[in-house]
C-alpha cells in the first residue's frame, strides 16, 4: 500500500498528456455505454457506466488541480511584478 508521501509524489507527476489520455478513455467508456445500450447488454453497460464515473471523477479533480495550479503561478507572478515595480519606484 502507497504511503501518503508517495501517493502526492504520483499526484505530482501527472501531465497535460495523461489529462488528455484520461479524456480519450472517458470519451470510449461513453461510446461503449452507447453501444451496449443498443445491443441490450445490460450487464456491460453497468460495467461501463461504474469505469466511466471513475475516469470522471479523476478528470475533474485532475483538471480543478491544474487550474488551482495556474491560478496560484498567475498570482504568484503578479505579486513579483507588484514588488519589482516598486522596488523601480524606490531606486528612481
Amino acid at each position: 500500500m502507497a504511503n501518503a508521501k508517495d501517493t502526492r509524489t504520483m499526484a505530482a507527476m501527472v501531465r497535460e498528456e495523461d489529462l488528455e489520455e484520461l479524456k480519450e478513455l472517458q470519451g470510449d467508456l461513453q461510446n461503449r455505454i452507447d453501444k451496449a445500450s443498443e445491443d441490450g447488454r445490460v450487464f456491460m453497460m453497468q460495467q461501463y457506466v461504474v469505469l466511466y464515473a471513475l475516469v470522471t471523477t479523476e478528470v475533474k479533480r485532475i483538471q480543478a488541480r491544474f487550474h488551482r495550479e495556474t491560478t496560484a503561478a498567475n498570482r504568484r507572478a503578479a505579486k513579483e511584478l507588484k514588488v519589482s515595480r516598486k522596488e523601480q519606484r524606490e531606486s528612481a
